[in-house]
């Protein structure tokens, strides 16, 4: 009788029809509309509530020079009125604790502007006691295509590249801030 069982359920398993190569792909591309949509309506309000996080793996100077960076010590951050702005490195210890600085701030400015494909454009303008520093950001609707160029009182300035995600989802390790 177990025999008979296990050849029967055997036999159905064979009998599953496969898919084709291009009913593959557009089972995928469904999937990932459906997750791409979940993307944009957590995004939007993360924006909206100015709780999110840029979480940057890879970092450039205004002359071009790129260098790519551990996502969970390189960030911009957006905490309701509060804002931190962070640079850290894997080896060495710095005065924040990871290897580099830590800057809290306020929120002076938030403006954010959608455009026709559900990109964003995002301008903060933070105050601290280090300085002012103007931050502009360009991202698409999911958040997984960021980037953040921090100007500070001086001409130079950093661009932060990497994915904009809700704060409640952010893995990032914050370090102590100087001021």
């Amino acid at each position: 009788m177990l025999l008979f069982s296990f050849t029967l359920t055997f036999q159905s398993f064979g009998q599953e029809k496969k898919l084709t190569r291009k009913e593959r792909r557009a089972i995928e591309k469904q999937k990932q509309a459906q997750m791409d949509s979940v993307l944009a309506i957590q995004i939007k309000r993360a924006i909206d509530e100015k709780k999110w996080v840029l979480e940057a793996d890879r970092l450039s100077n205004k002359v071009g020079q790129t260098v790519n960076v551990n996502s969970n010590l390189n960030f911009v951050a957006l905490e309701g009125d509060e804002a931190y702005v962070q640079l850290g490195r894997d080896s060495g210890m710095g005065p924040n604790g990871v290897g580099g600085v830590t800057v809290r701030a306020d929120v002076s400015k938030y403006e954010v502007k959608a455009g026709k494909k559900g990109t964003y454009y995002i301008h903060v303008f933070l105050t601290s006691a280090l300085g002012s520093f103007d931050i502009r950001i360009d991202m698409n609707n999911t958040g997984q295509m960021a980037s953040a160029t921090v100007q500070g009182n001086s001409s130079r300035r950093v661009t932060y590249s990497g994915r904009l995600v809700p704060l409640s989802q952010s893995s990032v390790y914050k370090g102590t801030p100087l001021f």
